[in-house]
């Protein structure tokens, strides 16, 4: 049997194993239903990078696709255990932001007193809301998706402006920051942004 169709029948075998339609694969992964059924009917092929990206998504190696043997196969199944606990490396990144936080609580109590920093001193663990959303951004651009990132964006954007709202009104004298909600005018266009910039990467590939 031609290469061609073997990566074919491989990779429709893996759709339907996995549970899903050809809808749903393409949605996934931003293409339309029909790109994903010339590919399983081996009229056409995706490129290399793609085709990295749906073993990625299986759990097969690349040589998986273009091996025909059924037995043959399960030597490129990749072992679950070596992969890496994507939600776990995430969390452990975001603790360290809540610990720096936690440590400046401390510093501050020690250098400004106990007394002076118990009034503002909780400021230390309003910075690391934003902070967390950064990271989890960053990893989100190389393991997440397209929609999740519009959710971390928009929540790091009004989680950003509250932080800085916040901060203004604690350490700007005379209660003149309390004054400066507008600030919170800057996170519509820029949610809206988000959105619309989600929207354009969302069509689907040919």
């Amino acid at each position: 049997m031609p290469i061609k169709l073997i990566v074919a029948h491989n990779l429709a075998e893996l759709r339907k194993a996995k549970g899903l339609t050809q809808g749903e694969l393409a949605e996934r992964f931003n293409y339309s239903d029909k790109s994903i059924s010339k590919w399983e009917h081996g009229d056409t092929l995706p490129d290399i990078e793609v085709l990295k990206q749906l073993c990625d998504f299986y759990g097969v190696t690349l040589d998986y696709l273009v091996t025909e043997d059924e037995k043959a196969k399960r030597k490129f199944l990749k072992r679950p255990d070596r992969k890496a606990n994507k939600w776990t490396i995430i969390a452990l990144a975001i603790s360290a932001a809540w610990l720096l936080g936690a440590v400046a609580f401390i510093a501050g109590q020690i250098f400004m007193g106990i007394a002076t920093w118990a009034h503002i001193g909780w400021i230390c663990f309003v910075w690391p809301i934003p902070a967390s959303f950064i990271i989890w951004l960053v990893f989100n651009s190389l393991w997440g998706n397209a929609k999740m990132r519009t959710v971390l964006v928009i929540l790091l954007t009004w989680s950003a402006l509250a932080s800085i709202y916040l901060t203004l009104g604690i350490f700007v004298s005379e209660g003149a920051g309390w004054r400066l909600w507008p600030i919170f005018l800057i996170g519509i266009p820029l949610t809206v942004a988000a959105i619309l910039w989600n929207h354009v990467l969302a069509r689907p590939k040919e």
